[in-house]
C-alpha cells in the first residue's frame, strides 16, 4: 500500500486517573469505598485498569464521592494513525 493510499483516523484512549485523583485529595481507597458505596476491590480494579466493564452508575458514584465529574477519574486523548 503506497502512502497516497492510506486513510488517517482518529482514535479515542481512555485512561482511568482515579488514584490520581483520589490521593490528590488525599483520601484512602477505604473512605471513598464508604463515601461511593463502591467496594474496596473493585476501586482497586480501577485503579489498576483491571475491570472489564465499567457501568456508568459507578462512575456516577465515584465521582459524587470525589467531588467532580466524569474528567476528574477519566482522561480523553487522541491519537491520529494510519489504517489499512
Amino acid at each position: 500500500m503506497t502512502n497516497a493510499s492510506m486513510r488517517r483516523i482518529l482514535v479515542m484512549a481512555v485512561k482511568i486517573i482515579l488514584k490520581e485523583t483520589r490521593q490528590g485529595l488525599q483520601m484512602s481507597r477505604e473512605e471513598l469505598a464508604v463515601k461511593s458505596g463502591v467496594s474496596i476491590s473493585y476501586i482497586q480494579k480501577l485503579e489498576q485498569n483491571a475491570a472489564q466493564r465499567i457501568s456508568l452508575d459507578i462512575y456516577d458514584k465515584l465521582c459524587k464521592a470525589l467531588g467532580c465529574d466524569i474528567s476528574g477519574i477519566l482522561r480523553f486523548s487522541q491519537d491520529d494513525v494510519e489504517a489499512a
